[in-house]
């Protein structure tokens, strides 16, 4: 029985990681995301407001992951994140080698593909839009005043536990088996979604996802091999 949908991780999968230099005193963190870039564009204060919220996720204080995001999108607010440096964040980050060649392969056996990411829509569209991928799920959709400034947004549940009920649903629609289905992504929130499908592969990954995932690949395009 083949592959016939991949669901597949944003950043750090499709898009590269963002490497974060951060300067005398400044918290480091192990996790390079758009989501960092920003707030270390929006200076110190804004990273030191972000690393509280963090903590306060791996302490399980949050009620949901919903509450958690919200809470970081306050800090974009407070210190000021304009559309015109969200846009040109987005569009400096480049795909993963491979990622394009691959896509392109997969669509042209008719293999499915659908990203579900805790990231930002306008960064999900990017990718869909040029990429051609069939479905897109992502967590954050940020609504700007005419002049530029966060006015408000819209926050899907779709990050870790989460991922998995984005999946299932698809699969539902589909009606396809968790063995006609696969996986690819590089974080330790990826690992409940690996488990659930037929193949998962840990791409470039996080100790904790290269533990539960049945391949663990360097290259984006090794996972042809084994999907096709």
């Amino acid at each position: 029985m083949g592959i016939k949908l991949l669901f597949v991780d944003m950043e750090g999968t499709v898009f590269s990681k963002q490497q974060v230099e951060f300067g005398p005193g400044e918290l480091n963190h192990e996790h390079y995301s758009l989501w960092l870039r920003l707030m270390r564009e929006l200076g110190s204060l804004a990273l030191i407001d972000n690393e509280k919220t963090v903590i306060k996720w791996d302490s399980g204080e949050y009620r949901s992951y919903l509450d958690w995001i919200d809470d970081c999108l306050e800090i974009f607010k407070k210190y000021g994140l304009t559309k015109s440096m969200f846009d040109n964040a987005i569009d400096s980050i480049p795909y993963n080698p491979g990622v394009e060649e691959t896509f392109k392969n997969l669509h042209q056996q008719g293999i499915k593909t659908a990203i579900i990411s805790g990231g930002f829509v306008d960064q999900a569209r990017r990718a869909q839009q040029h990429l051609k991928i069939t479905h897109s799920y992502a967590s954050a959709d940020l609504f700007w005043t005419p002049d530029g400034t966060l006015e408000h947004w819209n926050i899907l549940p779709s990050d870790f536990q989460g991922k998995v009920e984005f999946m299932h649903l698809l699969m539902k629609e589909y009606q396809f088996s968790r063995e006609e289905c696969a996986f690819i992504g590089d974080g330790k929130n990826d690992v409940f979604i690996a488990q659930e499908v037929g193949k998962s592969f840990a791409y470039q990954a996080h100790p904790e996802l290269c533990a539960v995932a049945t391949h663990s690949v360097e290259e984006f395009m090794e996972i042809s091999q084994w999907i096709s």
